[in-house]
């Protein structure tokens, strides 16, 4: 049936029509009951804060740690620690067999040395300083899925809050600055025109853009090049191209196989050159020679 919205119910885990695209829970009960749940990971989260606080408070002083006290100073699991440890993110001393030590100084180290993974308290964050991914997304014009993606490969700070991530804005514009383009540049090509106008293949485009250094811009997945740039490249050549012949050209124009005109250009020792797939020289040369011929 047309316009049915089928989805998962997020509580009972079965399959329902929805009445709404924003409906999550199959029945009024498992409503209910992921509500109920909400309230409880809430609570669980409070708790698990305060906990954070109590080993902090008791190892005020102390200067080792087990790998179960480093854990609780930290605020993550034991086997998180072992594995910073096998890392090399994080020092530790084996005193016996089954002793090992952490030293307080070495895990002050490590927060300093990854400053991304410090907990920010709620009372020194400053939204003014962060954004949303959709914020990144619609300034850099790209898709929200990259965003996260790049900011995770390249390591952004980040704020949790909530469901919602909040990325540093000074870091975000250092990672897109190379995407930035001259904002005196209004007209854009995209493959497709260009294809349309030059009669060229995409890897003849790319080739074009690499060799003269035209501006892009990309925007939700779409590449865009200059148009000004792209034109002034493509003038250039065919003025260029006028004062050169290519081997079939000459062939053409003299009616000569291919083996006499190398032959000309050896013998006569005219500077030749390769352009693309073809060779090129002189058109004031080649036809100085091809004048004394006749």
């Amino acid at each position: 049936m047309l316009g049915e919205v089928r989805k998962i119910c997020q509580w009972c885990g079965k399959p329902f029509i929805a009445q709404k695209t924003t409906t999550c829970y199959c029945s009024h009960q498992c409503s209910n009951l992921g509500y109920k749940e909400r309230i409880r990971e809430r609570k669980r989260q409070l708790k698990r804060s305060q906990e954070l606080l109590q080993p902090r408070q008791a190892a005020e002083g102390q200067d080792f740690f087990s790998f179960a006290q480093a854990a609780k100073l930290i605020g993550v699991t034991r086997q998180y620690i072992y594995k910073l440890v096998k890392e090399s993110k994080l020092r530790a001393s084996r005193i016996s067999g089954k002793k090992s030590l952490i030293r307080r100084a070495d895990i002050e180290l490590m927060m300093k040395t990854k400053p991304y993974e410090r907990v920010v308290p709620k009372e020194d964050f400053d939204i003014s300083e962060y954004c949303t991914a959709e914020e990144i997304a619609e300034k850099y014009k790209v898709n929200a899925k990259w965003v996260w993606t790049y900011t995770r490969q390249h390591k952004v700070p980040k704020v949790r809050i909530r469901q919602f991530n909040y990325y540093s804005k000074k870091h975000i514009d250092a990672a897109f600055a190379k995407y930035e383009v001259d904002s005196d540049l209004t007209e854009w090509y995209t493959p497709e025109e260009i294809q349309e106008k030059y009669g060229m293949t995409r890897v003849a485009i790319r080739s074009q853009v690499y060799r003269n250094n035209i501006p892009s811009k990309k925007e939700h997945g779409q590449i865009f090049y200059s148009k000004l740039h792209f034109d002034l490249s493509k003038s250039s050549e065919q003025e260029s191209k006028a004062e050169y012949y290519t081997v079939k050209e000459a062939m053409e124009k003299f009616k000569l196989s291919r083996d006499s005109v190398y032959g000309i250009l050896q013998f006569h020792q005219i500077n030749r050159e390769k352009n693309g797939r073809f060779v090129r020289f002189l058109k004031v040369e080649f036809d100085r020679v091809m004048g004394v011929r006749k």
